[in-house]
């Protein structure tokens, strides 16, 4: 962790940059957080771990294992004299800023014979710090128990205690003065303030603010930085223990013998391990396999059978428990000499005719990768001090096995250069969260600007801000007639403004609900104003001008949505009518606004845009196709007074506005409306919104004719979507029913991790796609040139072509699995893998997932193995979609309960979500998740991923047609040469 500083530039990257400690590097950006698993005993566990087990969150990270590994030393040579640059991903630096050393001057020497921070003697003692909540201010004597990483100011009461590896970040500073304002503290306290968010797992992971006052300065250094050391401590020795780095292993090794020393379990002079004390290491390095298992590896490492381990006893022990047998034959089948190792032209032939690496696009960098690797692999036969010429030139079993699992192998595609999103922003998927102040359940839950500041951490593109009158004249923002509490709209605001852009440099949406009297709406504009500045938007970035800019002319800027004052609103109509109601929303061409006037469709080419309309959709108001001439208006009027008069109808039955005008004036781009049809003007505005929630969207697509025309609205203009208010637990629903009917700002409950928000995270988690905005397929979304939006209404049936999607995966093998809650340490677990794969064409319902129904696979049973279970099984899939960008995978991990059936009512034990074209090919590690969305630090999945190329069904229907053609010829030609020689053979034996 990392003490977050103020915050003074925002970052010009796609992704975050590396930040100057540990905490910083944590927080920011969803890629970066690393915390302990959730357990039902989650403190009985910290006080036994030797580290974190969870690595960070999935919506944060979505790259493979592509966090925190490209940092770590791969253990096998430590004069890796030529380094390389390492994949630019957010949060995989594992440096930390160490030129702070710890206060008095202490530096970080070995304490009892380990590797590890100095930690000051004042608080392992404790100290007497003021402790800040909404009820009271109270002096409490906290406490650093170093062995166990574990603070407390009331040892009696497990809730009053958190552990190191569950602190996400510390605050200071400016970072924290909204919650040394919201408590009324004095300015003067802020350099001794420090508020310590941490996961409390034994509220099924929620997120708690811890709010402390130092008496000086000095004790507040002491806390921040002392916990800072820590937590690197612990991460880097659990991190480095995945790579089977001598370092880490010799520090774990000394961390024992310090503990046998000072309990007199060791002899003098002896530094040697029992099998009881190896078991126990075992479980604190969250190894987690049969005591029969680790018997049989103790008893091969312990050559000289004295039921105990020296320390290079030790190093084989642990060299035995990770070798991977999954890999040795992949190694033997790409080697051709594998006890040699494995040569530059075999590795780049293996990237590019396993993998699915465009070597050719970067072949310096991979030849690069490959010298790395080889530098890093030992040698088989050899001496300290080994000249240089005497090293391998070949890559070795151990180094190929590293590579496999190292950031150069991600899961996911990367991006390699920064995006260009020249789009519109209505042809832009964006990531969307509701009612984004809560951090639990709608109905009771906390609002916090916690849940701000982990929503836009996490990618979040689009948050929600829900707006009350306050009591003294102050806007508050909650669930309105809830329980839930309430924060300050100026909280909110001032940490959307510091928190905007730390993932992602493209335009943020704050979409406003707005219940305020008049009066504290001018306040709140006041507010958006003063604090975000030249940031917010609030006027068009170019006069007469009717399309939607684009997220690249957007970058840094913050948009409002909220709905339109009457004033506004009434001119914004006027305008419309003057201007011509349907326009063209293309960054390439600007065009002038269509007037009335007749155009030859005969000039025109086809456009999928109208190709879905129906002839009879075309009586409503939106441009179409009248004997053969497009009309500027309606095809149900001919008149422009007709016409004008039905405008003027429909505006008399508008709901009248009661947003105040200096608000409604800040929804530049986003402008709410409320929805009655698609025929009113405003629904023709080009920066007008419409939001619905999940029922009554459901109750429009109902109806065949709606569909069409809603399906036709989201091509042009944007659309919101958020859950249903009878989701009282803050469940999702399924995304992909609403992206598939081109809706951009699907809106979920970031609080909840279930399948919605999993699928949510697949959807912006990799390459480009990171930034929030993802383009929309080509059939959702208008076409590149003005002149493919006019087409013939005697094709507007047509319906969007199918493509059929193939792909195989071999689940191979898994590595380290978690354990169960509430599994005895001597039982074993039990591991199976559920693969399934959800589309967008999904509408059966009931199926096990409750979203549709996808389809689904399952690995056989392993007995009493969650460390390296073993499944060689091969699973192909085909399907036909309308939207193969919108297939996701998710692999899930369950646990028999009796080693025989399959299902477990205790829930998942991990699982992971990706989107198929995210996918890279070949032999890849994936990641998992815990039920909290953190990622495990060592727990991974191996499988293989075979794609085949995307293919039209109509392509394949017609091949097969001119096939059955032949065959039908040939039968024919086949039947009629057996008719002739049965005629002939009948006449032979006629004769005789």
């Amino acid at each position: 962790m990392a003490i977050r500083p103020s915050q003074n530039a925002m970052s010009e990257a796609v992704v975050i940059t590396k930040g100057p400690g540990l905490i910083r590097r944590l927080s920011r950006g969803a890629a970066n957080k690393l915390t302990r698993r959730r357990t039902s005993s989650a403190h009985i566990e910290c006080n036994s771990s030797s580290g974190p087990l969870i690595m960070r969150s999935r919506s944060e990270s979505n790259s493979g294992l592509e966090g925190g590994r490209d940092s770590l030393d791969l253990g096998h040579n430590e004069n890796d004299e030529e380094a390389i640059e390492e994949p630019s991903d957010p949060g995989m630096d594992g440096s930390c800023d160490d030129s702070r050393g710890l206060p008095g001057g202490r530096a970080s020497k070995l304490r009892g014979g380990g590797i590890g921070p100095a930690i000051p003697a004042i608080l392992r003692e404790g100290t007497f710090l003021i402790k800040i909540s909404r009820k009271k201010k109270a002096k409490r004597k906290f406490v650093l128990d170093v062995d166990t990483a574990v603070v407390s100011w009331d040892p009696a009461k497990p809730s009053k205690r958190f552990c190191v590896d569950d602190v996400k970040e510390i605050r200071v500073g400016a970072d924290a003065r909204n919650y040394r304002e919201e408590f009324g503290i004095p300015a003067d306290s802020e350099s001794r303030w420090f508020t310590i968010i941490y996961a409390e797992y034994e509220r099924k992971g929620r997120l708690k603010a811890l709010h402390l006052i130092a008496p000086d300065e000095g004790v507040f250094s002491l806390w921040t930085i002392t916990l800072e050391k820590l937590s690197k401590y612990r991460i880097d020795m659990m991190s480095s223990l995945a790579q089977q780095g001598e370092k880490s292993l010799r520090a774990h090794w000394r961390r024992e013998m310090a503990k046998q020393a000072a309990t007199g379990l060791q002899v003098e002079g002896e530094e040697q391990m029992s099998l009881d004390r190896v078991e126990k290491l075992c479980r604190n390095l969250h190894i987690n396999c049969s005591k029969a298992y680790l018997r049989t590896q103790f008893e091969r490492a312990d050559t000289d059978g004295t039921m105990s381990l020296t320390f290079p006893q030790f190093k084989e022990f642990i060299r035995l428990l990770k070798q991977r047998k999954d890999i040795k034959n992949i190694f033997g089948a790409i080697a051709s000499k594998p006890e040699s190792g494995l040569g530059e032209s075999e590795f780049i032939d293996f990237l590019c005719g396993v993998q699915g690496v465009d070597v050719e696009a970067g072949r310096p960098h991979w030849l690069q990768v490959y010298a790395k690797f080889v530098r890093r692999s030992k040698p088989k036969e050899g001496v300290p001090g080994q000249a240089l010429a005497a090293r391998p030139s070949l890559m070795s079993f151990e180094a190929f096995s590293e590579f496999l699992s190292s950031p150069y192998n991600l899961a996911l595609l990367t991006s390699p250069r920064e995006p260009n999103l020249d789009r519109p922003l209505n042809e832009y998927f964006i990531s969307s969260s509701h009612n984004t102040y809560l951090m639990g359940r709608q109905v009771a839950g906390e609002s916090s600007i916690e849940a701000y500041i982990r929503a836009l951490q996490r990618g979040c593109r689009c948050v929600e801000v829900d707006c009350w009158d306050g009591a003294d004249g102050r806007p508050v923002v909650n669930h309105g007639r809830t329980l839930t509490s309430k924060v300050l709209f100026s909280d909110v605001i001032g940490a959307i403004g510091k928190y905007a852009f730390m993932s992602s440099p493209y335009p943020l949406i704050i979409s406003l609900e707005v219940h305020c009297g008049p009066e504290q709406q001018v306040v709140m504009a006041d507010t958006l104003k003063s604090t975000l500045g030249d940031r917010l938007v609030t006027e068009p970035l170019m006069t007469n001008s009717f399309f939607l800019p684009s997220p690249q002319e957007l970058r840094h800027r913050i948009l409002i949505k909220v709905k339109a004052s009457e004033e506004s609103d009434e001119n914004t109509l006027l305008n419309d009518v003057a201007m011509g109601r349907d326009r063209i929303s293309s960054p390439i061409t600007r065009p002038a606004v269509l007037d009335n006037s007749s155009v030859p469709v005969a000039t025109l080419g086809a456009s999928p845009l109208q190709s879905s309309i129906p002839k009879r959709s075309l009586s409503t108001r939106s441009n179409g196709v009248v004997n053969g001439h497009l009309t500027g208006t309606s095809s149900s009027s001919t008149t422009d007074e007709s016409d004008s008069k039905e405008s003027a109808d429909l505006r008399r039955k508008r709901k009248h506005s009661n947003i105040a005008k200096p608000l409604g004036d800040l929804g530049v781009y986003i402008r709410g409306q409320k929805y009655s049809n698609f025929a009113l003007p405003e629904s023709k505005s080009y920066n007008h919104v419409f939001s619905f929630s999940e029922r009554t969207f459901e109750n429009l697509y109902k109806d065949s004719d709606l569909k069409l025309q809603l399906e036709k609205h989201n091509m042009r203009y944007l659309m919101r979507l958020y859950p249903s208010v009878y989701r009282i637990n803050s469940s999702n629903f399924d995304p992909n029913k609403f992206w598939r009917r081109g809706v951009q700002m699907v809106a979920l409950n970031w609080q909840t991790y279930d399948l919605g928000t999993q699928m949510n995270d697949a959807m912006f988690g990799s390459g480009i796609d990171r930034t929030g905005y993802v383009l929309k397929p080509i059939q959702l979304r208008q076409s590149n040139h003005p002149s493919n939006i006019l087409a013939d209404s005697t094709v507007v049936r047509t319906k969007k072509g199918k493509k059929l999607v193939k792909f195989r995966i071999d689940m191979i093998s898994a590595q380290q699995l978690p354990r169960p809650k509430n599994l005895g340490s001597d039982q074993g677990i039990d591991p199976y893998i559920e693969i399934e794969v959800l589309c967008a064409d999904d509408k059966a319902k009931g199926a096990a997932s409750g979203i549709g129904s996808p389809h689904r696979r399952r690995t056989r049973i392993i007995r009493d193995n969650g460390f390296d279970p073993i499944f060689n099984e091969t699973f192909t899939i085909s399907l036909e979609t309308k939207f193969p960008s919108l297939v996701f995978v998710r692999w899930t991990v369950w646990n028999s309960v009796d080693g025989r059936s399959y299902g477990d009512r205790n829930g998942a034990l991990a699982t992971f979500t990706a989107k198929l074209s995210s996918l890279q090919q070949g032999y890849r590690h994936l990641p998992l998740y815990d039920g909290n969305g953190d990622q495990f630090l060592f727990s991974t999945l191996f499988c293989k991923i075979e794609k085949e190329e995307v293919v039209s069904i109509e392509e394949i229907d017609a091949r097969s047609g001119k096939v059955e053609t032949l065959i039908q010829l040939g039968r024919s030609m086949f039947n009629r040469t057996i008719s002739i020689e049965k005629r002939t053979e009948d006449r032979t034996a006629n004769t005789w």
